[in-house]
């Protein structure tokens, strides 16, 4: 192989990894969209909740014994959140499975 056809296929796999991380990025950016929505956010004054995000940005990047309480405490959010939706697809399922016997 050619040092030239090394660094081709090292620059693809660069640009795989760019789509990828820009894939996971948007689906975070979309994520962090729902919750907000989801949690009224969109009521308070944008400047507001920008400037909340920017506090919450830098007392991670200062605190963080901060940050991993906030950590935590969003981890426990999600796994509610994940609880309840799975519920209510059980849910869902066992009122579909009853309606169809």
């Amino acid at each position: 192989m050619t040092l030239q056809k090394k660094v081709d296929d090292i620059n693809r796999k660069i640009e795989e990894l760019k789509s990828q991380q820009q894939k996971i990025e948007n689906d975070i950016a979309l994520q962090i969209v729902q919750l907000i929505k989801a949690q009224s956010g969109f009521s308070l004054p944008f400047g507001a909740l920008i400037g909340g995000l920017l506090e919450v940005i830098e007392t991670c990047k200062a605190d963080p014994l901060k940050m991993e309480e906030w950590h935590q405490t969003g981890e426990k959010f999600l796994k509610s959140k994940n609880r309840n939706r799975n519920s209510r697809r059980t849910e869902q399922r066992t009122q579909s499975m009853a309606k169809s016997a």
